[in-house]
């Protein structure tokens, strides 16, 4: 047996160094940011655990994408959306919405995240309005939505399908109410319905135990990644949405949205027609 000289031995080591070094070299971290205190979809456990629908996604996106590691945050909205167009953060998540106004200044997901099942709030002795048509053919008051928020999309929508009947409602110019303030507003009979998402009203709901019921999903709108322009992020966000593609295929996000949000959105009538991240245009 041939015996391995000083020589060999430092310069297989600093081949298998250098190697590793390479390998690293290859990793790109990735600084991501969600909305803290957001449960179901973003927050800290009490071990400190970053988890909630929005991480948990990311972290099987993770696990798929060998090229990345993700590297995580939670903050307040206003701070994360700062840093995200700064370029701090490369990809931000909370269940955010896209709109055109968003869209102009991050680039964002191109497949679903999840999509948000919008349901009317109204009184436990509602019995009158059970759809977008009963609201628009009655007199009675939606309560005001901000109008960058895809419920003001969704209603907006619905009226100009239905000049001759739209619903009355305001549309607010800044987010000036809670969901907690505007179901209990409804429920004090200051407004007759609320349109918010399903998980929106069982969070509220989990802790004031208002005298509130839902109807049926009355639209369906997708979620998405937020992502910087201030560094080029297509390379990470193709990677992602191809993840994320898969995820929803082999029915792992269904699984995901039964554990946060108590029902799968992805089974939802009509859910199989929400592909597109732009749900404003025909």
């Amino acid at each position: 047996m041939k015996k391995l000289s000083a020589l060999s031995v430092i310069t297989a080591i600093s081949a298998l160094a250098l190697g590793s070094s390479a390998l690293a070299a290859d990793v790109t971290t990735v600084n991501i940011a969600g909305v803290t205190g957001k449960k179901p979809y973003t927050y800290v456990d009490d071990d400190g655990n970053y988890t909630g629908y929005d991480f948990e996604v990311l972290k099987l996106i993770d696990e798929k994408l060998e090229q990345y590691e993700f590297n995580y945050t939670a903050l307040e909205q206003d701070a994360l959306l700062v840093g995200l167009q700064s370029g701090k953060y490369d990809l931000a998540t909370c269940s955010f919405y896209g709109t055109k106004e968003r869209f102009e200044t991050f680039d964002h997901s191109n497949v679903p995240v999840s999509l948000s099942d919008a349901r009317l709030i109204v009184r436990t002795d509602e019995n009158d309005i059970n759809s977008l048509d009963d609201l628009a053919n009655s007199d009675k008051q939606l309560a005001p939505i901000p109008t960058d928020d895809a419920r003001y999309t969704i209603i907006n929508s619905y009226n100009e399908s239905h000049p001759d009947t739209p619903i009355g409602f305001e549309g607010a110019t800044e987010q000036s109410a809670t969901t907690a303030d505007t179901l209990k507003a409804v429920a004090n009979g200051v407004y007759d319905a609320a349109i918010y998402p399903y998980t929106s009203f069982t969070s509220v709901q989990a802790d004031l135990n208002l005298d509130l019921k839902v109807t049926d999903s009355v639209g369906l709108f997708p979620t998405v990644f937020l992502y910087t322009k201030a560094n080029d992020e297509s390379a990470l966000i193709e990677a992602v949405d191809g993840a994320l593609q898969e995820l929803r295929d082999d029915g792992t996000l269904s699984k995901l949205a039964e554990e946060w949000y108590g029902e799968d959105v992805f089974s939802i009538d009509g859910a199989e027609d929400v592909t597109d991240v732009i749900y404003w245009e025909e």
